[in-house]
C-alpha cells in the first residue's frame, strides 16, 4: 500500500496513471532492485515545490509494498528555528515491523526515539555524545535488522525542514550502507535550497558516498502536463473550455501543483506569486472553512483535532462544517498519530500562503490563543518547543523564555544536542527583555551559559563551547555566590580539556579559582571534581609532580563527603569523580615506577566509574591499563584488558566509536606481535561492511601489517591509495600507514622509495602530535631503508655517504624522541628501546660496519616481550653480519665456524618463525641467505601445502558462505575487480569450471573447512 500523505507532500491518488516520469521511475526502480539483492542504496530526489517528487515516492512505495518490501516513512516538518530533535527517524522506528518494547530491548538508547517509550533516562552529562552516538547506531542498527528479515525502503520526505540531529543521524545512515537490503529515498526542495541553507553542506558530503544517488526533477514535458490537466479537469464541477486547458498547461512551466491548482480554481490566470493562486481558491470557501485554515496554518505542522478546536472558537457545528469543506476541497487532510486525529495541509505552500495572509494583529492573537491552550498540556513531548515558538510571535517573552528553557532540556534527553543550543540561544536571546528571568525560567543565566557550553562541544563547536564557557564564567561572577562561580569554573576547565592540548593553562587558573572559592564549604562532588580535573590538567601540562597530590585531596574529598545528603545525580557525580582522580594517580603511579600500583588503582576507576554509569571514565580505565601492560611489554596480560575494553564498547554499542575503535585496532597491533596472525585477519574481516572505510580504514591499516608481512604487497598498495585519499582521523593513521609503506617497498628492492615513505610518515606524525614515541619505529625503518641505499651504492662503487648521513639523523631524531617523546613523563618500554637498538644497528650496517653484537641487543629486546616477527628480522641481519665477518680479514678458521654456526642458528630460527607465520617474504630472505652462505635451512613445512596465498584463500572462503564478489571486497578492503581476479586463479588452481564446484573441490581436498548449509546443498 501506498504511504499516507503527510505535511508537505501531494497525495499520490486517485489520479491518472504517472505521466512523465518513467524514466525516473525506472531508476528508482532499478536502485529499488539493487536493495533487494543486497546492494544498500540511498536516492536524493530533489526538484521544485509541487514538480511531483511525493507522487513519484508514492508510486515507488505502492510497487514496493505490494512486492513485499517493508515501507517506512519519516516526514520532516517545518518547525521553525527551534525543532525536535529526530522527528522524521521517530516516525520511522514507529513504522518498523517491531514493537517498540523489542527495539528498545535491544537498543535502550533509543528510549525518547520509539513513540510511546517515554523519555529517556537522566545519565551523567559527561557521557552524552556517547549516548547520541548510541542513538546513531541504535537507528542504524534497527534498520539493518529489518533489512535482514525482509528489504526495506526508507522515505523520508521534506528533507529542507529536517533538524540538524536528523541531518547527522542520516549522514552517519548512507555512510555505512553496503550490504544491507535498504534502500532510503530522501525528498527536498531544491528551490528552497538558499546558498546559507544548512542542507547545502549535508548534502555535498552525501553524494561523495559511493552509495548515494541524486535524482533532479524537471519540469513535465508540455504533453504529458496537458494530460494531467484534462484528467483534473474532468473531476471538477463545470466544465472547462479547451482553450483554458490548454493556457493552464502551458502557463504551469510544467508544474504538476502548479497546474492542479489553477484547475481547481478555475482559470489561467498564473499571477506573479503563487500565493494569489492558491488564495483564490482558498475564496471558495466559507467563512468558518478559513478559520479552520488559519489556525491549523499556525502550527507548521499537523495539528490534533482538540488543540485544532479549542483554537478556532468555532461551536461544534461551524468546526465540522469548516472541516468537512477544507478535507472535501483537499487543502486539509486527516492523519492519525500518536494515537490522536490531526488535521495537515495537503501541501505546505497552502499552509505558508495562508499563514501570509493573516493580518498582524490576527496572527499575534491567534498565536497568543495557542500558546495558553499548549501551556496548558504540561510537559507532553514537542509541546514546550512549539510554546516557545507560538509565544514568540505572540509577544508573549516570559512564557517564551521559560518554554525555551523546557525545550532545551526535553532536546538534551533525546540527544540533541544541536537543537538544544538552538533552545538554549533562544533564551539568552530573551532573557534581558524579561523582568525577573531567573525566576520565569527557573536557572541561573550563568547555568544557561554552562549548559549552552556544553551542548556546543556536544555539538561538534568546542571553540564555540569554551566561549560560552567563559561567558558563563564572567556572568557567575557578576551574579552568583561562591559555590555557583566554582562550579562554573569546573565546568569551563572541562570545556577547555576537550579541545586538547594548549588550553593547560586557562584550565588550571580557573580550576585553582575554583578551588579557592570553595575553601570552607563541606566536602562535595564540586570539590572532588575541582581537585580531580586540576589533577588531570596538571598532567597534560606535562606537571605530574603537582598533580599527584590534588589527585589526593579529590579523594580525600570523597572520602569526606556525606553521601546520604547527595541526591542520586549527585552520588554518581561524586563517583566518576573519584574514578577520575585514581585514573591521575595511577598515571602518577606509573611516572614512579610502580605499574603494579597503577593497574591497582585503575582496576579500582573501573568499578566506580561502571557504579556511576560513567561509560566514558570506565572505558579509560581499561585503556589505561591495557596501555601501561602493554608499555611494560607485558603482551599477553594487555592483551586480555584490550579484549575486555572491547566488549564493553561492544555491549555500550560503540564498537566503531573511540574507544571502541581504538580497542580493536589495538588488539590487532597486539595481535601482530604475539605471531596471532590469524587473530589479526579474523578481527580486521569481521568489519561491520556497513562502516565506512573512513571509520574502519584504521584497523584496517594495522591489520596491513601482516598482509605486508606475508607478502601481499598489492593488497597493501591498493589499501594504501585508499586511505591516502581520504585518511581516517586518527592519530595511529600516519604511523600504521608508514610502517606498512615503507616495508612494502623494503620487500618490492625499493629502497628509495620507502626512505622517502619514511620521511613523510616521520613529518606527518610530527604535525599530529611532536614527539610522538611512534616515530621512534618509523625512524628504525627509514634508517633500514637508506642502509640498504648505502650498500647497493657501494656495491656499485659509488659514493655512500648521503645515505649514511640521512641515517645518522634519523637516529638522532629516534633518540630525541626517547628522552621527549609523548605520554609525558614516561619512560621508554621494551618496545622502543628494541626499535631504537634497531635504528642502531642500521646506521652502523648503513656505515659498512654493521656489528652482530648490536643486532644481539635488537634480538633479545624483541624476542624479550614476545615480538618473535621482529626479533626473526634482526635475527636474520645477525645472521648477515655474523657471515660477513666470518670471512673477515684476520679472522681465524676456529672463529670463521663459530661464526657461521651462529649464523645458521640464526636463519634455522627465522626459518621457522617464518613458516609459523607464513612470513612468506621473510622465508625468501631466509632461504637466500642461506644458499649465498651455502648453509643448509630446515625447510619444514605442511604435509600437504595449500596452492593458495592467504589473501586467494581468504576469497575463496568469503564465496563458500555464500558472499558476492562485492560484499567480499569489503569485508577485505580489496576492489570488486581484485576479487574476481584472486577468484579465477583459484578455480584455475583448482581446475574448476565455477564458484561453487571451488568450494566443493577445495573442501573434498581439505584445503578450507566445514561449509555452510547452503553451500553443502548447492553443492549435492
Amino acid at each position: 500500500m501506498a504511504f499516507p500523505p503527510g505535511p508537505g507532500e501531494v497525495a499520490p491518488g486517485p489520479g491518472p496513471a504517472l505521466l512523465g516520469r518513467v524514466a525516473e521511475l525506472g531508476r528508482l526502480q532499478a536502485e529499488l532492485a539493487g536493495a533487494v539483492e543486497g546492494r544498500a542504496g540511498a536516492v536524493l530526489l530533489a526538484g521544485d515545490a509541487g514538480i511531483g517528487k511525493s507522487r513519484l515516492a508514492g508510486e515507488l512505495a505502492t510497487a514496493a509494498s505490494a512486492a513485499g518490501i517493508t515501507v517506512v516513512v519519516g516526514r520532516c516538518l517545518d518547525t521553525g528555528p527551534a525543532p525536535l530533535p529526530y522527528l522524521p527517524f521517530s516516525e520511522v522506528l514507529a513504522g518498523l515491523p517491531v514493537s517498540g518494547r523489542e527495539l528498545l530491548t535491544d537498543r535502550p538508547a533509543l528510549r525518547g526515539l520509539v513513540p510511546g517509550s517515554g523519555p529517556p533516562p537522566e545519565d551523567v552529562a559527561a557521557d552524552r555524545e556517547l549516548d547520541r552516538l548510541a542513538v546513531f547506531d541504535g537507528v542504524a542498527g534497527a534498520l539493518r535488522a529489518a533489512a535482514a528479515q525482509a528489504p526495506v525502503l526508507v522515505v523520508l520526505e521534506d528533507l529542507h525542514w529536517a533538524d540538524r540531529s536528523s541531518r547527522e543521524l542520516l549522514s552517519y545512515l548512507l555512510a555505512r550502507l553496503g550490504s544491507q537490503r535498504l534502500l532510503v529515498l530522501a525528498t527536498y526542495r531544491s528551490d528552497d535550497l538558499h546558498r546559507r541553507h544548512p542542507l547545502r553542506r549535508t548534502l555535498a558530503e552525501l553524494v561523495r558516498l559511493p552509495a548515494v544517488r541524486r535524482l533532479e526533477l524537471g519540469p513535465l514535458p508540455a504533453a504529458d502536463v496537458l494530460a494531467l490537466v484534462r484528467h483534473h479537469a474532468s473531476t471538477v464541477a463545470s466544465p472547462l473550455p479547451e482553450e483554458t486547458l490548454h493556457r493552464i498547461a502551458d502557463r504551469s512551466g510544467g508544474n504538476a501543483f502548479f497546474a492542479e491548482e489553477m484547475v481547481a480554481a478555475g482559470r489561467a490566470e498564473l499571477p506573479e506569486a503563487l500565493a494569489d493562486v492558491l488564495l483564490t481558491r482558498l475564496d471558495q470557501l466559507s467563512d468558518q472553512a478559513r478559520v479552520v485554515l488559519q489556525v491549523a496554518s499556525l502550527a507548521e505542522r499537523r495539528i490534533p483535532h482538540d488543540l485544532l478546536r479549542d483554537a478556532a472558537e468555532l461551536s461544534a457545528d461551524e468546526l465540522a462544517a469548516g472541516l468537512r469543506e477544507a478535507v472535501s476541497h483537499h487543502v486539509l487532510v486527516p492523519v492519525r498519530t500518536d494515537d490522536q486525529d490531526a488535521y495537515a495541509f495537503r501541501h505546505a505552500l497552502l499552509r505558508e500562503a495562508v499563514h501570509d495572509d493573516l493580518l498582524p494583529g490576527e496572527r499575534v492573537r491567534r498565536h497568543a490563543r495557542l500558546a495558553e491552550l499548549l501551556a496548558a498540556r504540561g510537559d507532553e513531548p514537542g509541546t514546550a518547543a512549539d510554546l516557545a515558538r507560538h509565544a514568540v510571535a505572540a509577544h508573549d517573552l516570559p512564557r517564551a523564555l521559560a518554554a525555551s528553557v523546557l525545550a532545551a532540556r526535553e532536546a538534551q534527553r533525546r540527544h540533541g544536542p544541536a537543537e538544544a543550543l538552538v533552545h538554549i540561544e533562544r533564551a539568552l536571546e530573551l532573557w534581558p527583555a524579561v523582568p525577573d528571568p531567573v525566576r520565569v525560567a527557573g536557572v541561573a543565566e550563568s547555568v544557561l551559559l554552562r549548559d549552552a557550553a556544553w551542548v556546543a562541544g556536544a555539538a561538534g563547536d568546542p571553540e564555540r563551547a569554551t566561549a560560552l564557557g567563559a561567558l558563563a564564567v564572567r556572568v557567575a561572577d557578576e551574579r552568583e555566590g561562591p559555590s555557583a562561580r566554582a562550579d562554573t569554573r569546573i565546568r569551563y576547565a572541562m570545556r577547555l580539556l576537550d579541545r586538547g592540548t594548549g588550553v593547560e593553562e586557562a584550565a588550571i587558573g580557573a580550576t585553582e579559582t575554583a578551588i579557592g572559592l570553595l575553601a570552607g564549604t563541606p566536602p562535595g562532588p564540586d570539590l572532588a571534581w575541582a581537585h580531580a580535573v586540576l589533577a588531570r590538567t596538571l598532567v597534560n601540562a606535562d606537571r605530574p609532580e603537582p598533580a599527584w597530590p590534588h589527585a589526593r585531596t579529590a579523594l580525600e574529598v570523597v572520602g569526606g563527603t556525606d553521601r546520604a545528603a547527595l541526591t542520586g545525580p549527585e552520588r554518581r557525580d561524586l563517583l566518576a569523580a573519584h574514578a577520575d582522580a585514581l585514573i591521575t594517580l595511577a598515571f602518577c603511579a606509573q611516572v614512579e615506577g610502580d605499574p603494579a600500583g597503577a593497574r591497582e588503582l585503575l582496576a579500582q576507576a573501573a568499578e566506580l566509574a561502571a557504579a556511576a554509569g560513567s561509560r566514558t571514565v570506565e572505558l579509560r580505565t581499561v585503556w589505561t591499563r591495557g596501555v601501561s601492560l602493554l608499555e611494560e611489554g607485558l603482551l599477553d596480560a594487555a592483551a586480555a584488558e584490550f579484549d575486555d575494553g572491547s566488549r564493553r564498547a561492544a555491549g555500550y554499542g560503540l564498537s566503531w566509536v573511540g574507544y571502541g575503535l581504538d580497542f580493536q585496532v589495538v588488539q590487532a597491533r597486539v595481535e601482530f606481535q604475539r605471531g596471532g596472525w590469524d587473530a589479526v585477519t579474523r578481527i580486521t574481516h569481521g568489519i561491520d561492511p556497513t562502516v565506512p572505510v573512513q571509520v574502519t580504514g584504521v584497523l584496517a591499516a594495522a591489520g596491513a601489517l601482516v598482509t605486508v608481512a606475508r607478502g601481499e604487497l598489492d593488497d597493501a598498495e591498493r589499501l594504501l591509495e585508499l586511505l591516502a585519499a581520504e585518511p581516517p582521523p586518527h592519530d595511529q593513521i600516519p604511523m600504521l600507514l608508514g610502517m606498512v609503506g615503507v616495508e612494502a617497498a623494503c620487500l618490492r628492492d625499493d629502497p628509495g622509495l620507502a626512505a622517502r615513505r619514511a620521511r613523510a610518515a616521520i613529518d606527518e606524525v610530527a604535525r599530529e602530535l611532536p614527539s610522538h614515541l611512534g616515530q621512534i619505529a618509523l625512524c628504525a625503518l627509514g634508517a633500514g631503508a637508506q642502509a640498504d641505499l648505502a650498500v647497493a651504492a657501494r656495491a656499485e662503487g659509488k659514493p655512500d655517504s648521503t645515505f649514511r648521513e640521512a641515517a645518522a639523523e634519523l637516529l638522532t631524531l629516534a633518540e630525541q624522541v626517547t628522552g621527549t617523546g609523548l605520554p609525558r613523563g614516561t619512560t621508554i618500554g621494551p618496545e622502543g628501546r628494541a626499535w631504537l637498538g634497531r635504528a642502531r644497528a642500521e646506521v652502523g650496517r648503513a656505515a659498512g660496519s654493521s656489528d652482530p653484537a648490536a643486532w644481539t641487543a635488537v634480538v633479545d629486546t624483541f624476542a624479550g616481550y614476545g615480538d618473535d616477527y621482529r626479533a626473526a628480522q634482526a635475527r636474520l641481519r645477525r645472521a648477515a653480519a655474523l657471515l660477513d665477518r666470518a670471512v673477515g680479514a684476520g679472522r681465524g678458521p676456529a672463529a670463521g665456524a663459530a661464526d657461521r654456526r651462529a649464523a645458521a642458528e640464526d636463519l634455522a630460527v627465522a626459518a621457522g618463525t617464518a613458516q609459523r607465520l607464513g612470513a612468506a617474504p621473510l622465508a625468501s630472505a631466509v632461504a637466500e641467505l642461506a644458499g649465498r652462505a651455502g648453509e643448509g635451512v630446515p625447510s619444514g613445512g605442511p604435509a600437504r601445502p595449500s596452492p593458495f596465498t592467504p589473501r586467494e584463500h581468504a576469497v575463496l572462503e568469503q564465496v563458500a558462505h555464500g558472499l558476492t564478489n562485492r560484499a567480499i571486497g569489503e569485508r577485505l578492503f580489496i576492489s570488486e575487480k581484485t576479487v574476481s581476479v584472486h577468484l579465477s586463479r583459484v578455480m584455475a588452481k583448482l581446475g574448476a569450471s565455477g564458484r561453487t564446484e571451488a568450494v566443493s573441490l577445495a573442501h573434498a581436498r581439505g584445503l578450507i573447512g566445514r561449509l555452510p548449509d547452503q553451500v553443502t546443498r548447492a553443492t549435492e
